[in-house]
């Protein structure tokens, strides 16, 4: 499971980051999710090794352009990649509906299902074939969103000593207990529940939208591998532009995921005022100064390999 920073950039793009997108890829799938889409999302894709033919799932966390306005051209591009497989996108209500209007004013018809769901109307939880995505509300100048994303293709291992203490020899039940199916064997019917286990826990993230207030999230990230915050500011700097942008800076994020016991911390959603060499600097300071764990101030084109942690018999 690996996370891909498409961008990183807060407001607008510069020559060094673009804006808001993450990509969400799975060990045993070759579809993956889109955490929102700044305007030049699919610039970013084809600078990558993604593909718009596997794009299953897109997350739109708020209204605000820079995380929504390249949507259109992304879609439509997918359009043009052969896809005929549905494509889910979970967005606010306004979001859905300036897609469709693009799309009507631009004489744009799709040859794959988009079955879109308004985040506003989502109570918990989505299920997809891949993943499952928890939708977490933030605080920000608009309705804002986090999207708590955990894999579900994961192999099983089989119990062998268990196997073995009920008398069961090898063979091609082995092989179906495996892939999680009940299999009927010398008059008996042997559960795969008892017989197999996954062979790691499932992976989670936390990918967050704009958000001014980092506790909000303190019901979710008991159990996460790797939390993605925005750190627009830093905290002097918050203090001086003032809290009614609705943003968060790094201090309070790296003290929240400090309290929290976070294991893994990833910042992103940097304002221009920070772009370009060494100018990142304060605002890394800052966020080491109040957390002790494992720290990243994501780059556009950054990988993040989600560790597993692996389950015995």
């Amino acid at each position: 499971m690996q996370l891909e920073f498409l961008g990183t950039s807060s407001g607008s793009p510069t020559t060094y980051r673009n804006m808001s997108a993450t990509a969400i890829k799975f060990e045993k799938s070759k579809q993956w999710l889109l955490v929102d889409c700044g305007e030049g999302t699919q610039h970013q894709i084809l600078r990558s090794k993604l593909t718009l033919y596997q794009l299953s799932v897109i997350c739109i966390s708020h209204i605000h352009g820079d995380h929504c306005y390249g949507l259109p051209g992304l879609i439509a591009s997918m359009s043009m990649s052969g896809r005929q497989e549905p494509v889910y996108m979970i967005a606010p209500k306004k979001v859905i509906e300036y897609l469709h209007a693009t799309f009507a004013l631009t004489d744009m018809s799709l040859p794959f299902d988009l079955r879109t769901t308004a985040i506003e109307e989502v109570d918990g939880q989505l299920e997809f074939e891949f993943c499952s995505v928890e939708i977490m509300p933030l605080k920000h100048r608009v309705p804002s969103y986090g999207f708590k994303v955990t894999e579900k293709i994961i192999p099983n291992k089989l119990r062998i000593k268990s196997l073995k203490a009920d008398g069961i020899p090898t063979g091609a039940h082995f092989n179906q207990l495996q892939k999680g199916l009940d299999v009927e064997f010398d008059g008996q019917i042997l559960y795969s529940s008892k017989y197999v286990f996954p062979s790691w826990r499932p992976r989670k993230v936390i990918v967050c939208g704009d958000n001014e207030k980092p506790s909000l999230l303190k019901p979710y990230v008991g159990d996460i591998d790797l939390l993605v915050h925005e750190a627009t500011f830093t905290h002097s700097d918050l203090m001086k532009v003032g809290h009614h942008t609705g943003h968060s800076d790094a201090k309070r994020v790296a003290q929240f995921a400090q309290c929290e016991n976070v294991a893994s911390l990833v910042l992103t959603h940097f304002s221009v005022r920070y772009h370009g060499p060494g100018l990142l600097e304060s605002l890394k300071a800052e966020a080491h100064d109040n957390f002790d764990g494992h720290l990243v101030l994501a780059s556009d084109g950054d990988i993040i390999d989600v560790p597993k942690k692996l389950l015995s018999e």
